[in-house]
């Protein structure tokens, strides 16, 4: 594999995972039921990267993706009325 291909690649699974990084963020925010779902979250992580489940990773890998979620976690529940223009006084 050349090496702008491979450049191009990664760049692309780096632009997904920031696309995605926000799309669940804004899913997990915004969640009718936000603490079970940080719970049910934490308890999935756990499954996926101990036992049986995690042995397909590497040790980088499932720290990586510890970061990751734990990450996503510090998201704040989304208030219940959102007016992203509310700032601008003019319009």
């Amino acid at each position: 594999m050349k090496k702008e291909q491979l450049q191009a690649e990664l760049d692309t699974m780096v632009a997904t995972q920031a696309g995605l990084m926000a799309i669940v963020g804004s899913l997990m925010a915004t969640h009718p039921d936000y603490e079970r779902f940080q719970l049910h979250l934490t308890g999935l992580l756990e499954v996926l990267l101990t036992g049986e489940a995690s042995k397909p990773f590497t040790e980088t890998q499932r720290q990586q993706a510890r970061e990751f979620v734990e990450t996503l976690q510090h998201l704040n529940k989304a208030p219940l009325k959102i007016e992203p223009l509310s700032a601008l006084h003019n319009l």
